[in-house]
């Protein structure tokens, strides 16, 4: 995690998604990792303890996916570029098109499939929930449910990720809070 810190004082572009994951582990996938043994697997999960690490590091990588895609807009005016360059550039798009602050259609489509691959960590990290202690159930789900409304937000500002912050409103994180305590009683029952 440190070395993930570390990493901000000196790297502000990635060229590609593999070197994004990188940075993504060591800031938020260590802290899932770390977290398992504090909230604990339920007595009674059939998931192996393998699957229910990797879950919680798939959940640190989503929500730092989701802080990344969140602030593209606030990191480019500090000269900063989260984004894989290589994905970029899939899309005929440069860091000057991401520091100019304009959503074109190929800013769309490549925002699409960044939220997609954030999605599919969130999917990964929803398996292995249900397998934590049932006391530490409830706020991982309401982790996992509000850090993906943040892509909801992008969706809704039409992409605009570079001059609006997408953010979960006072109103939809009171709402969720009840939707993630009826997610958190659900019983383990899916092998990881």
């Amino acid at each position: 995690m440190i070395e993930g810190m570390r990493m901000d004082l000196w790297k502000c572009r990635y060229q590609s998604f593999e070197e994004l994951y990188l940075y993504c582990y060591r800031v938020a996938g260590t802290v899932g990792l770390m977290s398992v043994p504090i909230m604990g697997i339920a007595p009674d999960s059939p998931a192996s303890t393998r699957g229910i690490y990797d879950a919680a590091l798939f959940l640190g990588i989503g929500n730092q996916l989701a802080n990344i895609l969140r602030d593209v807009g606030e990191d480019a005016q500090r000269g900063r570029v989260y984004l894989p360059q290589d994905e970029l550039a899939q899309f005929g798009l440069s860091d000057a098109d991401v520091m100019s602050r304009k959503v074109t259609d190929g800013w769309r489509a490549f925002m699409k499939q960044q939220i997609a691959r954030a999605r599919f960590y969130f999917d990964q990290a929803e398996i292995g929930a249900s397998h934590l202690d049932k006391d530490s159930r409830w706020p991982i789900w309401s982790s996992l449910m509000l850090y993906s409304k943040i892509l909801d937000a992008i969706e809704e500002n039409d992409y605009d990720n570079l001059t609006k912050r997408a953010y979960v409103g006072r109103a939809k994180k009171l709402l969720t809070l009840p939707l993630a305590y009826m997610r958190s009683l659900a019983v383990p029952s899916l092998a990881l």
